[in-house]
């Protein structure tokens, strides 16, 4: 019997039943607490229990919301985008129960005797979740809030459905696609049109293609023609929803007494309002203004070379469009940098890449990964079992005797494209970490890395850019950190919006180890080991990685701009009373883009970004300056493992696993128990300052 950890439902039936049990639970959680005696009440029975009763639906709950990302069957997938809509309603209840919080206000209330500081905090976490949920509102402002919170759940759920299902491709020819890697379109279906008689290519608008053609495509006309179709992506469907999303998230915030939705939002997080985030975005923005201006200059003046070299010099007419910039940056790697990056694409096989990713995360953190064979839910899904060696090492003969019981963890890898899958990456906690009561056990962690990683095809294995290799190191610093936690309490795990069961981790936290752990993929000596020719087994000549690593801030100016450009969007749409807003989403998108990068977007008719932005309806609303902001710690935390004053010999500590299981243990392993500052100060042992970042973006 496969030792696979969780099982997806194979039919609707199943996944509907599976819905049943978890909605039981909930519910009869709540309704138990209540029939429980005033005088018999205790935190034990009371919170304690409510607290494994949603550890136990929350390890089901995954089997039916899980399923709309990546099954096969498009009747699981749509019943599974409709269930997580029922899941949803079904949280949200159990915390708008007012007769659940009046009880749990009560005992903390009342209990003067000193509380274990974990129990303490889950008490006050798990208040708050009723607060947020309008349980302390007027019975008639909590039912309206309720209603509104469904609409929003609905609208969230139909957004994701549909840029998952989207299937909107276009035809190219040969000519039109020239300076495509052949191996790019070796792997492309091909159309032959009775109409005309001419082969084309078929485009997706799934991120490998996009890629290719922004970063190959000769012709000018070709890579704005994929722009404008990727732009135009959902539009019709997603475009309206969008507005009604922000409206409605708008009158929940200020019905619970906020007064925009981003406050809301922030008040739970670090940076705890909108003014600390727009002046942390207007200091970026000042710090690479005098870059952004030499980043665009150098892009133009490829352009004005390359438009006269083509004899196409009556084009040019000084502006950069946002279907030039990844084109010229590849252009400005290969001349300037003698970076190619289809050269150095086949230094990383994506097996050999995996692999040693796993070889450098079990090194720094002291960890074991196992394949466990079998057949999951698609043919190319594979399933680790994550053990920790430090602690079998550390048992000795025990250890040897009974490795199974330094497991703590499994983790799935799902990489590659196919109808009706998510169309990103991300990280999707399975099931969260927890203590059953009654036993003392320890309930592992189960988590999947949901990716989209380019295909092999049949003269060629599978094979990343540096880009995507730093993805995938990224995201598996998110397993890890989904692997690693010890709490009591699921409440405290790693997670992620996409689930609707609770954690307390904050948002703008959760990248920070992760995007800490990008900088190993800067590092010579990480990527002479992941670099190996898929052919002829060469490591990655040293040339080759120095060329790639000093092209690491290269147009950082540019690209950070970009960036700071939907964060800024993103705040903007939801510290506004959308109800006086003046412009579209798509009007103030494109001048608040174009003002901040000085970049033109597409200009076609039905245009619309925020329409295939899937963060804006997965959580990270109000949220999209998480990834600056833990950016800006992440750099702090970095000067740890660059710190070699105790041995100047060294040049980097990055592989030094008794400064890597400390980051583990004082970082990952913590989850939400304490909180994200003192994380940060547990390990750098001082106040965190942002001086690493602003070296970073100005040096």
């Amino acid at each position: 019997m496969s030792e696979a950890p969780i099982h997806l439902p194979a039919s609707v039936q199943e996944l509907r039943e599976i819905s049943s049990r978890v909605q039981d639970i909930l519910r009869s959680s709540a309704d138990n607490l209540v029939a429980i005696p005033k005088a018999a009440r205790t935190l034990e029975n009371t919170l304690l229990k409510l607290q494994e009763d949603q550890s136990q639906a929350a390890a089901l709950q995954t089997l039916c919301t899980f399923p709309t990302m990546v099954h096969l069957d498009k009747d699981v997938r749509d019943a599974s985008t409709e269930t997580k809509k029922t899941l949803q309603q079904a949280w949200s209840a159990l915390f708008s129960r007012r007769d659940v919080y009046a009880i749990l206000y009560e005992l903390n209330q009342a209990s003067k005797t000193e509380r274990d500081p974990e129990v303490e905090r889950l008490l006050q976490h798990t208040l708050r979740l009723f607060q947020r949920h309008g349980a302390a509102l007027s019975e008639q402002d909590q039912q309206k809030l309720m209603k509104i919170r469904t609409e929003i759940s609905g609208l969230e759920l139909d957004f994701q459905k549909a840029l998952n299902e989207d299937t909107t491709d276009i035809l190219l020819t040969a000519e039109e696609l020239e300076g495509c890697t052949e191996a790019w379109l070796s792997g492309l279906t091909k159309v032959l049109k009775e109409e005309d008689g001419v082969e084309y290519y078929k485009v997706t608008m799934k991120t490998p293609d996009i890629l290719n053609v922004s970063r190959n495509a000769i012709l000018p006309e070709t890579r704005r023609r994929v722009a404008v179709t990727y732009r135009q992506v959902c539009v019709p469907v997603n475009g309206p929803r969008i507005e009604s999303l922000i409206r409605l998230r708008h009158e929940a915030a200020t019905l619970l007494g906020y007064k925009n939705h981003a406050a809301f939002q922030l008040d739970i997080n670090m940076a705890k309002t909108v003014e600390t985030v727009d002046t942390f975005l207007d200091t970026i923005l000042s710090s690479i203004s005098d870059k952004l201006k030499s980043d665009k200059q150098v892009l133009l003046d490829l352009k004005r070379e390359e438009y006269e070299q083509r004899g196409w010099s009556s084009k040019f007419d000084g502006e950069l469009y946002s279907w030039d910039v990844k084109y010229y940056q590849e252009i400005l790697f290969k001349e300037r940098y003698a970076v190619d990056n289809s050269l150095i694409q086949e230094y990383f096989e994506l097996n050999h890449v995996r692999d040693q990713i796993m070889g450098v995360y079990s090194k720094i953190f002291q960890l074991r990964f196992e394949q466990i064979p079998g057949k999951y839910w698609a043919d190319d899904v594979t399933l680790f079992a994550v053990y920790d060696q430090k602690a079998q090492d550390e048992a000795g003969e025990s250890g040897q005797k009974d490795p199974s019981a330094f497991k703590i963890g499994y983790f799935y890898l799902d990489l590659f494209p196919r109808p009706g899958k998510y169309a990103h990456q991300c990280v999707v906690p399975l099931r969260p970490s927890y203590v059953v009561s009654s036993s003392g056990e320890r309930m592992l962690p189960v988590a999947v890395n949901v990716g989209n990683l380019s295909r092999p095809t049949a003269d060629r294995p599978a094979m990343l850019k540096h880009s995507e290799a730093n993805t995938f190191f990224h995201e598996f610093g998110h397993v890890c950190h989904a692997m690693s936690s010890r709490a009591r309490y699921s409440l405290f795990n790693f997670s992620w919006s996409v689930v609707p069961y609770p954690t307390s981790l904050a948002m703008d936290f959760l990248e920070v180890p992760s995007i800490m752990l990008e900088n190993w993929l800067w590092e010579p000596t990480v990527l002479k080991r992941l670099g190996r020719h898929y052919k002829t087994g060469e490591e990655l000549p040293d040339d080759l990685i120095e060329s790639l690593v000093r092209t690491r801030k290269v147009l950082k100016g540019l690209l950070f701009s970009q960036q700071i450009a939907v964060t800024a969007i993103d705040m903007k749409l939801h510290s506004l009373d959308p109800n006086q807003r003046q412009q579209s989403i798509a009007e103030l998108w494109k001048s608040m883009s174009e003002t901040i990068t000085g970049i033109k977007l597409e200009n076609d008719p039905g245009v619309n970004p925020a329409c295939q932005l899937y963060h804006i309806a997965m959580g990270y609303d109000a949220g999209y300056y998480v990834y600056a902001w833990s950016e800006m710690h992440a750099h702090d935390l970095y000067t740890r493992f660059t710190d070699t004053t105790k041995d100047p010999a060294t040049q980097t500590r990055a592989l030094d696993s008794v400064l890597g299981r400390e980051y583990w243990e004082k970082v990952l392993v913590p989850g939400a128990t304490v909180e994200p500052m003192e994380l940060l100060k547990n390990f750098l042992g001082r106040e965190p300052n942002p001086q690493a970042f602003q070296r970073y973006l100005t040096e």
